[in-house]
């Protein structure tokens, strides 16, 4: 039963690296070619692979962190570990990126505005 169960724990953490190393960065190279105009359609198709490389970017390692902690692989444990928390710093950086670029709120009205029919836009009221 131990056999096995290490048989198991090697092969998907080959799997996790092989995904991590080969099919992350093959994606994140589709959806850059993609989002070329003379490659692709430019706009959504990148999108769809790029989504896929940031769960996978971000799934892999998490995966790799838990299965080689509980079967005491120290080596993968700290490159897992190393990867996830790339993974998370990118994350940090892109939603810190986004919420900066956010568009500012609409305008709402600076002075008292009567209306028709008793109605006003006041400020606070």
């Amino acid at each position: 039963m131990g056999d096995l169960r290490t048989a198991w724990s090697s092969l998907v953490v080959a799997l996790c690296a092989v995904g991590l190393l080969l099919v992350v960065p093959f994606l994140v190279l589709l959806g850059f070619l993609a989002s070329i105009p003379v490659f692709g359609e430019a706009g959504d198709g990148a999108r769809g692979y790029l989504t896929w490389a940031s769960w996978l970017g971000a799934g892999l390692p998490l995966m790799g962190v838990v299965v080689s902690a509980t079967t005491r692989r120290r080596g993968w444990t700290w490159f897992f570990g190393i990867c996830l928390t790339v993974a998370a710093v990118v994350a940090a950086a892109s939603w810190v990126d986004h919420v900066r670029h956010a568009p500012p709120p609409p305008p709402g009205p600076r002075h008292c505005v009567e209306r028709s029919g008793g109605g006003n836009d006041c400020p606070g009221g």
